[in-house]
């Protein structure tokens, strides 16, 4: 296999004809009449044999087989019922619901209560806990999603159980591997190293899974299982399957959210549904937004995501009214406009600076509306773009938006300051720690990058610098906690993330050119890939802008060399692999400033070479391209 194949198509299963993990139909063999033993190794376990239960490695396993699996952790039963916690599988109903222990006990596993064939099932399965539950796919990720009910729903359910056991297993690859990026990926082909059976092994048992849901279709496991899938083609580095991913899952959502019966749909999802399908919700609007820039093949061929497309088409929907409405489902019934005076607790401000992030969704079909009732679209005069920028600037809708949200944002602040400076007075290796300063970076992530009239205007682009710089310095906290604390490299994995891409922003908007080139150096440097975004990529496109701001810095006052500035724009073909990047440039015959179209490879070890081609749109907006969502 290799990194353009994929064991996943729109239709189940291509690419790779594994067989299944666990045969099914195989007979079982009947058990020899011993005492059942529950606190042996996996081993034995596995055997059915007697163990002598020696600690760390069984006595009897090192004699006979020269290895001994180990021992599954046994978790005691708590003395109280604890919370009510949601476990179900996709044919529950509401009035199905049973009282369940608390997460971290729910993911303890014992072999004897789940349906593992073999010791490996078992041994993956808990390495994708471990991937779940990791420091950085839950510090930037929606609370008790990926640390408490996947690895539940997982548990509980074949279909999923299949691919988080898939999950575990490429996780399991990249531990043994001796890499430290998720970047540098080399699918191996043939079982050639060692290592290379923990691959095969993810790719027959995520194939399964799939088989598994087209042979009883639901709608539940085929949300959920989108989520798993993105997790497991992100790993590989596959983003043209995982964007035939992004566009089934959001497209279920759609489906499930705007038909005549989406009252019963959602009740039908879940006990409690609006709370989880909000979550997931969230998950597919970040990549569906990514999707804008990223295509699968080259812009004109068709959109990225061709059925979540033609649903949105079919229902009247934009993808910003799609927004509102996911934002409606999941307001917070706690959160009050009235902010407190002082945060108690990191919970309580990020249900808070969630529904901030919530409210600017209301200015998404405005801004929309403005876009196509201009000629922005259709225009190749460049002195247009400063006309349409004073038209969204102007408009009063707006104008009493950014001014409200602006006072918000600043009693959000005030508030969450002293339980902010109180939590780094703690120790750096404690979960807190790495959480406050995520939840800090989401906060400055709507502060300083959601007010859209801020990025034509220079004077306000300069007074953000602050701004920017002090989302620098908390990311690189992140950064360095996440090296010292993550050994395997699957686990700088993450749907949700939102910091390459500000990154990218900072270097090309920043004003402070020192500032630029920090957030360039912190993108060459990143640890993961966030969704469907090549960091590489990104990198790629800020070392290029870095070339185009000293070219442009030749001639014109401050104001004329911004206003050129204006006509950048860029995407990402084939995936990701090659960058677009379009701007304006001084013709050497003519000395005038025109437009021009460049692309190139994006390369890992080496700096891209850029080339220039014919313009895409002919002279217009690649926005156009964009706003087909």
């Amino acid at each position: 296999m290799t990194k353009e194949s994929s064991p996943a198509s729109d239709e189940g299963v291509i690419g790779v004809q594994s067989k299944p993990p666990h045969d099914h139909n195989k007979p079982k063999l009947s058990r020899i009449s011993t005492k059942k033993v529950r606190t042996g190794c996996i081993t034995c376990k596995k055997r059915r044999v007697k163990c002598d239960e020696a600690k760390p490695h069984c006595g009897n396993c090192l004699k006979s087989r020269g290895h001994c699996e180990g021992y599954a952790e046994q978790s005691k039963k708590p003395k109280s019922s604890g919370p009510l916690q949601i476990r179900w599988d996709s044919k529950q109903t509401p009035n199905q619901i049973t009282r369940a222990a608390s997460p971290l006990i729910q993911v303890k596993l014992d072999p004897d209560s789940l349906d593992f064939r073999d010791a490996k099932g078992l041994l993956y399965f808990q390495e994708f806990v471990d991937l779940v539950q990791g420091p950085w796919i839950t510090a930037g990720s929606s609370s008790g999603l990926w640390d408490a009910t996947l690895p539940q729903l997982a548990r509980n359910n074949a279909t999923l159980r299949h691919a988080a056991v898939g999950i575990g297993a490429l996780s399991m690859w990249y531990r043994q591997s001796g890499r430290n990026t998720l970047r540098k990926l080399t699918m191996p082909v043939h079982s050639i190293a060692e290592g290379d059976a923990h691959y095969f092994y993810g790719v027959a048992s995520y194939c399964h899974a799939l088989k598994l849901l087209s042979q009883q279709a639901s709608v539940q496991d085929g949300i959920f299982l989108s989520v798993l899938a993105l997790c497991f083609e992100t790993l590989r580095g596959n983003r043209k399957v995982a964007l035939d991913h992004v566009n089934h899952g959001s497209a279920l959502l759609l489906s499930m959210l705007t038909d005549q019966d989406a009252s019963r749909h959602v009740a039908a999802f879940a006990p409690n549904p609006k709370p989880l399908l909000a979550k997931v919700a969230d998950i597919f609007i970040h990549l569906v937004t990514q999707a804008r820039f990223v295509f699968r093949a080259t812009p004109g061929s068709g959109p990225s995501l061709p059925n979540f497309t033609k649903g949105l088409r079919d229902r009247k929907h934009t993808l910003e009214s799609f927004i509102v409405l996911i934002c409606q489902l999941s307001a917070s019934s706690t959160v009050t406009h009235r902010i407190p005076t002082v945060f108690k607790s990191l919970d309580e401000f990020e249900e808070y600076c969630a529904q901030a992030l919530r409210d600017r969704s209301t200015m998404g079909p405005v801004i929309i509306d403005i876009i196509r009732t201009s000629d922005i679209l259709t225009s190749i005069d460049h002195n247009d773009i400063g006309a349409f920028w004073e038209r969204l600037d102007g408009d009063y809708r707006i104008k009493e938006f950014i001014k409200a949200s602006a006072l918000e944002m600043q009693s959000l602040n005030a508030a969450f300051l002293p339980l902010f400076n109180q939590v780094m007075l703690s120790d750096t290796k404690t979960p807190e720690y790495l959480r406050a300063v995520h939840l800090r970076l989401q906060y400055l992530g709507v502060y300083a990058f959601e007010n859209p009239t801020q990025y034509h205007n220079f004077e306000a682009l300069h007074a953000q610098t602050p701004l920017f710089r002090e989302y620098l310095s908390l990311a690189e906290v992140a950064f360095h906690i996440t090296k010292r604390d993550i050994a395997n490299p699957a686990q700088h994995l993450s749907l949700q993330s939102g910091l390459s891409w500000r990154l990218l922003l900072v270097a090309l908007f920043c004003r402070d050119p020192l500032v630029r080139d920090h957030a360039i150096l912190m993108l060459k440097d990143y640890p993961g890939e966030d969704g469907l975004w090549s960091t590489r990529a990104l990198y790629t496109l800020a070392m290029r802008n870095r070339d185009l701001e000293r070219m442009n810095a030749v001639e014109g006052t401050l104001k004329e060399q911004w206003q050129r500035l204006w006509r950048r724009e860029y995407l990402f073909e084939h995936g990701g692999d090659r960058a677009i990047f379009c701007f304006l440039a001084k013709n050497e015959m003519t000395g005038e400033w025109e437009l021009v179209e460049e692309t190139a490879e994006v390369q890992e070890d080496s700096e891209a070479i850029w080339e220039r081609r014919p313009l895409t749109a002919s002279g217009r907006l690649l926005m156009e391209e964009m706003t087909v969502l």
